[in-house]
């Protein structure tokens, strides 16, 4: 493998309002990086954005790129190429970013596209809270929930690329619907959506905290009933975070996302519930806690896979 200290890669972090980007060095450091408002979100216009960040950079400060790296909100195909759907684009469909990106730019490089939520593996198994582990599930608590699995030390796919979808986990059938209509899924209770729901539960008849960062506010003033919300949020996390440690046998499971924000709030009884749910040699084997590089991870995540596709060796972060 190449290891070149000048060597820089481009990691873009395709959101549903804006695309984040920057130019990253072998050891995770953000040379230069901006924010684009997305102006829209139909398929050209994306596709037109991406396309002039990548070109553009390609010779920023005097460096070309070794290659790109895209987060997309979605299903990914196996290829890694193709935006199959997104809840995000709903227009989108079997979208080929990559290779529209690639001639829009007119520059030929590598350019490699993986689901946002799989990508926050990459950055934290790479410079993250679980750099050096083979073993690694992370998942990513706001609007949904997402997550990704690194086995062995390779990105878990399945068959179509579709695996991964921990949001989906259930935890009562019987339960409320979450944002993609499936009861009772982790997703259910521990987005944003399923925390408010609490919320309003618990403080009925009284008007709960706006959201959940004034939740969280609140429970830091020791109000009982925005502990009591984060006692619940965390004993369903806690049940989701059993399931996978059983049946991954992991290292870590590394929680990031807004709802992180919570804090001990929400990892004391998450990890008092995951504990008593998966077996014992299993919990003893893993690290629990909140993700390392938050709003920063999806960037570092693109760019870690921009590294691999350019068979570029990465070092640890200084």
């Amino acid at each position: 493998m190449s290891s070149g200290n000048s060597t820089h890669v481009l990691g873009i972090d395709l959101g549903g309002s804006s695309i984040k980007w920057g130019l990253v060095a072998r050891d995770g450091t953000i040379v230069r990086e901006d924010v684009i408002p997305m102006r829209s979100r139909a398929p050209d216009d994306v596709i037109a954005a991406i396309a002039d960040i990548v070109a553009g950079s390609h010779r920023s400060a005097g460096r070309d790129i070794a290659a790109a790296g895209i987060g997309s909100p979605g299903l990914i195909d196996a290829s890694r190429t193709i935006v199959r759907t997104s809840p995000n684009f709903p227009d989108w469909e079997d979208v080929p970013l990559v290779e529209h990106v690639r001639e829009r730019a007119g520059i030929d490089v590598p350019i490699v596209l993986e689901n946002d939520a799989n990508v926050l593996v990459y950055s934290e198994t790479r410079w993250g809270a679980a750099a050096g582990m083979k073993h690694v599930v992370v998942l990513t608590l706001g609007t949904g929930v997402g997550g990704g699995v690194i086995v062995d030390g390779k990105l878990l796919r399945g068959a179509g690329g579709g695996a991964g979808e921990l949001g989906h986990i259930p935890l009562d059938i019987n339960g409320p619907p979450c944002g993609t209509n499936v009861k009772g899924s982790l997703e259910s209770y521990c987005s944003i959506d399923g925390v408010m729901r609490e919320a309003r539960e618990v403080y009925n008849p009284d008007a709960p905290p706006a959201d959940p960062g004034a939740l969280t506010e609140a429970a830091d003033r020791g109000d009982e009933r925005a502990l009591e919300v984060w006692r619940r949020i965390g004993h369903y996390l806690g049940a989701g975070v059993a399931a996978l440690i059983n049946v991954f046998n992991p290292e870590a499971v590394l929680v990031g996302g807004g709802i992180s924000g919570a804090g001990e709030h929400l990892f004391g009884p998450a990890r008092m519930t995951a504990r008593s749910r998966c077996f014992a040699a299993n919990w003893a084997d893993c690290k629990f806690a909140r993700a390392k590089l938050r709003h920063k991870a999806g960037l570092l995540g693109a760019a870690a896979m921009a590294f691999d596709v350019a068979d570029i060796d990465t070092v640890a972060g200084v």
